[in-house]
């Protein structure tokens, strides 16, 4: 059998979105995830995790919008006047003004949230791709994912071709293993059946593809924090099917966690 995952991101946004996930990864809908530390509401959802018997998942580096972990004062390249993180687009707008030492920083300080939770890292992921913003940035996450042995989401697959040359050569000169395709929404705004099937019939399958999913139960606060709301339920929904016609195992695929991609030992 080919081995694929399939991971919801955002874990811990709030609870509600951390449940469902958490009944994703239990009934074999889900077979990673990835934790936001820059939410009030991850240190909850950590604990309820290992109430539930999950021990490990991924971080969700993220550099945009929410409050970093850093005191404000020591990443001002990075935040607003008012001590949060850039929206994406000021990110893009000032490349060249970002301090990769803050980076590196902000970064490093998500690293030791998650660790301090008691949950064991298991790869890293970004928010909204941001690990692929510029190429310094890639190399911070590539240096973070050498020091904690642990395999990369292969994001660079999202970039246009022409800009992914500088990306893989930073990769090929590191040792971190990554995961094959990303698999994302296509045609709507949320994640369908027919955008999985299409998309797995182009994929190389000697290495193990990522379908990137956000699931999640609604609430005011998700309302407030991301423009996915509706969509979380939906791509829920997306695998139940997916699970109830037996999909996985009509087509040959099995559902595996980022421990089957290894250590950075390539």
């Amino acid at each position: 059998m080919q081995s694929i995952i399939v991971e919801s991101d955002d874990f811990g946004m709030t609870i509600p979105i951390s449940r469902a996930i958490i009944l994703g990864l239990k009934r074999g809908l889900l077979s990673a995830t990835n934790a936001q530390v820059t939410s009030p509401d991850f240190a909850a959802s950590a604990v309820l995790a290992q109430q539930m018997g999950i021990q490990g998942m991924g971080l969700h580096l993220v550099l945009d919008k929410d409050v970093p972990i850093c005191d404000p004062q020591n990443i001002p390249s990075l935040v607003t006047t008012a001590g949060r993180l850039m929206c994406y687009a000021n990110l893009q707008a000032r490349e060249q003004e970002l301090d990769i030492n803050e980076v590196r920083r902000e970064f490093q300080a998500q690293i030791d949230c998650f660790l301090a939770s008691g949950l064991k890292l298991t790869h890293l992921t970004s928010h909204h791709f941001v690990a692929t913003l510029m190429p310094a940035i890639y190399a911070v996450v590539l240096e973070l994912a050498q020091t904690y042995q642990v395999p990369l989401r292969h994001e660079v697959t999202k970039l246009p071709l022409k800009h992914q040359a500088a990306y893989q050569d930073l990769w090929q000169k590191s040792t971190v293993k990554t995961t094959g395709a990303l698999i994302t929404a296509q045609r709507a705004p949320y994640l369908t059946p027919a955008d999985i099937q299409q998309q797995l019939l182009l994929v190389d399958q000697t290495v193990p593809p990522v379908i990137l999913s956000h699931v999640g139960y609604l609430s005011s606060a998700l309302r407030q924090k991301s423009s996915l709301t509706t969509n979380r339920l939906v791509e829920l929904d997306t695998l139940k099917t997916l699970q109830a016609r037996a999909y996985w195992q009509r087509n040959n695929w099995q559902l595996i966690d980022y421990s089957v991609i290894g250590v950075n030992d390539r």
